[in-house]
């Protein structure tokens, strides 16, 4: 399950912020020229590529014409193939090469599904750390071929 959590996310990330074109809907669009940051809102949808993001709210930073980092707000919800994920906020940074996924965060596909309140990924290294507050424990499932379907 580590690997195909650390392989959906660099995936996903390089995919995502790859040469692809990044097409972004929303009802709303306010760009700061001055601040070279763009803010979407309201029924936010980015797509590049197979990646696919779904949020409230998206604050896009750029330079040069190239996108530095993103923050995702409310109901983030990502897809990748038969890959998903889940948090009240992500963020991106690409200086660093961090994804992190913020507040009830969970990454599932047919082999199991991790949870935490944040789950951070660096692209580079290859190193995937899961939190939890408030005392709460980390949670991982792994499905077995007798699991599949089954409730905890």
């Amino acid at each position: 399950m580590k690997f195909l959590l650390t392989l959906w996310l660099c995936l996903m990330v390089n995919i995502a912020w790859a040469e692809d074109a990044v097409i972004i809907e929303s009802e709303q669009m306010i760009v700061n020229h001055l601040r070279s940051q763009a803010q979407f809102k309201g029924g936010v949808h980015l797509v590049r590529g197979n990646f696919d993001l779904r949020c409230d709210r998206l604050l896009a930073y750029y330079q040069n014409n190239e996108l530095q980092r993103a923050e995702a707000f409310g109901r983030v919800r990502m897809q990748q193939g038969h890959k998903r994920g889940a948090s009240k906020q992500a963020k991106y940074n690409k200086k660093d090469n961090i994804l992190t996924l913020i507040g009830k965060a969970s990454v599932e596909d047919s082999d199991g599904v991790i949870r935490g309140e944040k789950i951070i990924h660096n692209i580079k290294t290859e190193h995937t750390q899961v939190m939890q507050g408030n005392g709460e424990r980390v949670r991982m499932r792994i499905e077995s071929e007798d699991s599949v379907g089954k409730k905890p």
